[in-house]
Parts: structure tokens; C-alpha cells; sequence
């Protein structure tokens, strides 16, 4: 009597898409948790599913024979079977330890109605019927693991059914012949129901149906399961699984990649995730661990695609600035410059000398990037740069990571001024001190607005469609953040 049971477990496996995960697996870089109170949203989302679908589906016809006095042996056909009426009563949805999920409907009802066909040689009788079924019960219990494409994969571990009572109401043409037997018909209908596919195994045919589900339905969906989002025209992200989802009596914790890899390449990091310990959190229905590893893998992409490099023209100064990227406002910092290059534009060309890391720590997020800013003169009378002199600079950056609905978002401030180093001149002098105060200025009003611009447009949490989160609370950890939210 289950209507696609596979629709239950999809909804929960989507939900739980972290903390012991056998030895051997690589570290996550992205862990998802749910709660029992997570669970319990798992069940309602399911039951409201299994309702929907209950709607659609298609009950199989029965056969069976009796015999009256001596006219003798009778067979009737029961067909166009239709579920008007299901009442789904109990339902539970548990965490077992070490294996999987078990969901559990109990004490449920249905009504059903068709239509009766009985035959005796050349005559043919027919009508309508009403079935009632109370006190349906199945247990379906799931073992959760992984496939070698790194997909959740679900198999079913035990099933038990039962049928309580059947109450069979027969109308038609000498119907009352066959309500003369409806006891024995109802318990046919309900050995049907409950009787063994293979007698070597508790199988029965209701369990036998959400084995087939499981099979046709549920394993070929967790199969089409992306495990890869394109993030933009640049980079996109790896969320297969890197070990088989855990589960303890109050969480089923689930590992994820969470590797960041460019979209025309995808070497592996040079550096490995490091370890996300969870403690037994259970106050919100899911818990998020992003760790540092993504955003590290993050930076290396955006770092080796190049748009980490910042182009610095007169176009992109403020108006209102006292200071062009004009030799003559240089007179005072590079007095040789504009005697060398009179009236000519300058050039700041920015770039790290490597992928910029963030470092988490509990309470902070920071991180430490070195620049070489490399200066030329645009002369006026070709398309030519003069190189002129390179700059190190160092700084120190304090980020602050937050949350909408289905992003993580980000935004950076200084946390202490550029430090410059003059690497080469070809200008001999340079006042580096005075170099220094209006690179600070121009870091300020260009280069962290233009990374802000591109961090407040955030990147994805997995979550399932139409799925949104509330009550939201992030948290920094040593190697991790960690975000706790209910689902609407």
C-alpha cells in the first residue's frame, strides 16, 4: 500500500546533504549535520510527499474462487482498484546508529473501491465493491553509505508489513452470493497482501513493493544527484562525498568535498582540509561546517585565473582626489620621474605573489596577503609602458563572513596598514614612506570596495530547492565556521 516509499528517504537524504568518519577518508572540507528536531521536519516533508503521491497509485487487481453448494466452484476477479481515502495515522522517522535511517507508518486506514466480476461457465455476473483496511504497518529501515562517484546511496536492510482488519461491502446482481462469503474474500485480499514472495524470507508483498521502489525509483534518483556546481565563469566546486554519511542516536552527519577547482582544469590542492570536530550540537534541525579548506581552494583558482590582479588607472581614481596617476603629482615621492616622463599618465599593475589564505580562529577570520604592485609610465606616443619601479606590500585583513538564506556572503576591512618594500627602481629614488600613505588611501576607496563587490555575491549552501533557512547562527572555530539554522 505504499505509494513511492523512496519519496520519504528522498526528502530526508536531500536534508542531510561530519565529525567521525572512518579512518582512511579524506578530511571534508564542507560537513552537513542534521538534528533529531531536523528529522522530525525530514518526517513531515515526507508524510505531506507520501500523501501527494498517494493519489497516483495504481493498486493491482485480484483473483480468487469459492464454492456454493452445488453449483460448486465459483472464481471472482476484483479490479480497478482505487484509493479514495488513506489516513495516515502514525508515522515515525528514527536514526540507527553505525547504519541508517528507519521510517515507520502505523495503524493507518485505507479505502478502497472497484469493481467485481464472478464466473461460472457461460454465466457472468458484476458490480462494485468497498474495501476498508485498518491497522496498516510497515517498517522500512535504510542503510546510508556512498558510490565510487562520491553520490549517497541508499539500500533497504529490513521491512516488515502487517494488515490489521478488512472490511469488505459487495454490491450488484446477486451480490448477496458473494457477501455470503465476504469473510472468506477479505482474508484473501489481506493473504495477499501479507503473503510471502519466497518463503525462505520474511518478505512480504507490501515489503516487496518498497524494496522494487527503492530499487527503480530511489537508488537511479541518488544516482542523478549533481556533484558539481559551476559557480561562474571561473570556478566551480566539487560537493561529492568523501566517506559514507555517519550516524549516531542523535545526528546523521554527512562529508562533504567542498573543493573549489577551475572550470577549463581541475588539478587537486596542494594542501589537504584540515580536521572539522564537531562537538554534539542539537539546539537547531542543521548544522553547516564550512571549513577553511574551501575558501583556501577558493583563492587558488580565482588567484591562478588571474582576477586577483587589479589594473590601476585614472579612471579609477576618485574626482575628488588630490592625487592622479600623473607623473606631475609624483614630483614630491619620485622627483626623477617627471623629468624622465613630462606630462605622461602612470599605471598600477596589482597582484599577489601567491594565493591569499584565510586563517580561522576562534571568534576570528583573517588573512595575511602579499602584493607586488608593479608601476609604468603610458607614453603618449605609442601604445608602449615603461616599467618604472616594483613594490612588496604587506597588510593584514580581518573578514567578516555571514549568511542570507542560501549563501554564505563576505566582506573585508584592513586590519593594519600596507607595509611597502621597494623591490627595484628604474627611477632611482623613491620616497617610500609617502608611497606608502597613498597606497593606503587608494586601498581603501578601490581595491577592498572591488573585493567586497565580489564577495557580497557569495556562493551557494547545497540545500535542497525551495528549501530556506532560519533562525540562523554562525559560529568561528579553530579550522572551521560553523552555521546552525532551522528550515521553513
Amino acid at each position: 500500500m505504499m505509494a513511492r516509499p523512496y519519496c520519504v528517504v528522498v526528502a530526508l537524504l536531500l536534508l542531510a546533504m561530519v565529525s567521525g568518519f572512518g579512518e582512511g577518508a579524506s578530511n571534508p572540507g564542507f560537513v552537513a549535520r542534521i538534528t533529531r528536531k531536523g528529522l522530525e521536519y525530514g518526517r513531515r516533508f515526507g508524510v505531506a510527499i507520501l500523501k501527494k503521491e498517494l493519489s497516483t497509485i495504481k493498486l493491482p487487481d485480484f483473483s480468487g474462487s469459492f464454492k456454493v453448494g452445488w453449483i460448486k466452484s465459483v472464481s471472482y476477479d476484483f479490479y480497478r482498484l482505487k484509493i479514495h481515502r488513506f489516513e495516515l495515522r502514525n508515522s515515525d522517522l528514527r536514526l540507527r546508529p553505525r547504519q541508517g535511517v528507519t521510517a515507520s507508518l502505523s495503524n493507518n486506514y485505507v479505502f478502497v473501491s472497484g469493481n467485481w466480476k464472478v464466473k461460472k461457465a457461460f454465466v457472468t455476473l458484476d458490480g462494485t465493491f468497498d474495501v476498508s483496511v485498518d491497522g496498516i504497518s510497515i517498517s522500512v529501515s535504510l542503510n546510508l553509505g556512498k558510490d565510487h562517484s562520491g553520490r549517497p546511496t541508499a539500500s533497504v536492510a529490513h521491512c516488515r508489513s502487517s494488515i490489521g482488519h478488512i472490511s469488505a461491502d459487495i454490491s450488484g446482481r446477486l451480490s448477496w452470493i458473494l457477501n455470503l462469503f465476504h469473510e472468506r474474500i477479505e482474508n484473501n485480499f489481506k493473504n495477499i497482501l501479507e503473503q510471502k514472495v519466497d518463503k525462505r524470507m520474511s518478505s512480504f508483498v507490501i515489503c516487496e513493493m518498497v524494496r522494487k521502489s527503492t530499487t527503480s525509483h530511489l537508488e537511479p534518483y541518488l544516482r542523478t544527484l549533481p556533484v558539481i556546481l559551476m559557480i561562474d565563469q571561473v570556478a566551480g566546486i566539487d560537493y561529492s562525498l568523501v566517506g559514507a554519511p555517519q550516524v549516531t542516536s542523535q545526528v546523521l552527519d554527512t562529508p562533504f568535498k567542498g573543493e573549489f577547482f577551475g572550470r577549463n582544469w581541475h588539478s587537486p590542492a596542494p594542501f589537504d582540509a584540515p580536521t572539522i570536530r564537531l562537538t554534539e550540537k542539537h539546539d537547531h534541525m542543521v548544522y553547516f561546517a564550512v571549513s577553511e579548506y574551501v575558501f583556501n581552494t577558493a583563492s587558488r583558482v580565482y588567484h591562478q585565473a588571474g582576477r586577483m590582479n587589479f589594473t590601476i588607472q585614472n579612471k579609477h581614481i576618485p574626482m575628488d582626489s588630490p592625487i592622479r596617476l600623473h607623473t606631475s603629482s609624483f614630483r614630491t615621492i619620485i622627483p626623477r620621474l617627471a623629468r624622465l616622463y613630462p606630462n605622461t599618465e602612470l599605471e598600477l599593475e596589482m597582484s599577489p605573489e601567491s594565493a591569499p589564505f584565510l586563517r580561522f580562529t576562534p571568534g576570528n577570520v583573517t588573512l595575511m596577503p602579499v602584493l607586488d604592485i608593479q608601476a609604468f609610465a603610458l607614453l603618449p606616443t605609442s601604445s608602449d609602458r615603461k616599467p618604472l619601479f616594483q613594490l612588496r606590500v604587506t597588510t593584514n585583513i580581518s573578514a567578516t563572513i555571514s549568511v542570507s538564506s542560501d549563501r554564505i556572503v563576505g566582506s573585508v576591512t584592513t586590519g593594519s596598514k600596507l607595509k611597502l618594500e621597494l623591490k627595484h627602481s628604474n627611477v632611482r629614488f623613491i620616497n617610500v614612506e609617502l608611497m606608502e600613505a597613498i597606497l593606503n588611501y587608494y586601498a581603501l576607496h578601490t581595491i577592498y570596495p572591488s573585493l567586497n563587490a565580489k564577495l557580497e555575491e557569495g556562493f551557494p549552501l547545497p540545500l535542497p530547492r525551495d528549501t530556506h533557512l532560519n533562525s540562523l547562527e554562525l559560529q568561528v572555530h579553530e579550522n572551521f565556521l560553523l552555521l546552525g539554522a532551522n528550515l521553513d
